[in-house]
């Protein structure tokens, strides 16, 4: 699935370039595109909480993305 592959990709990122944990929810904010920029943008406020993690982000973006029906 793209959204798996996107999500790996960023995980391979963080690793190489020594992301921190709290800072990994922002810096996705550039690498998203297309529906998921537009959607991202409009739920902006809640995804950059302290309390809002990368863990909380990737269900956030699974559940938005994702119909209940595909398997993870």
């Amino acid at each position: 699935m793209e959204l798996d592959e996107w999500i790996r990709g960023m995980e391979k990122l963080f690793i190489v370039v020594e992301v921190p944990d709290d800072k990994k929810v922002n810096i996705r904010m550039f690498y998203l595109t297309g529906e998921a920029d537009i959607w991202s943008n409009t739920v902006r406020d809640r995804l950059l909480g302290p309390e809002f993690t990368w863990s909380k982000f990737r269900e956030e973006i699974r559940g938005k993305f994702y119909p209940v029906v595909v398997e993870r």
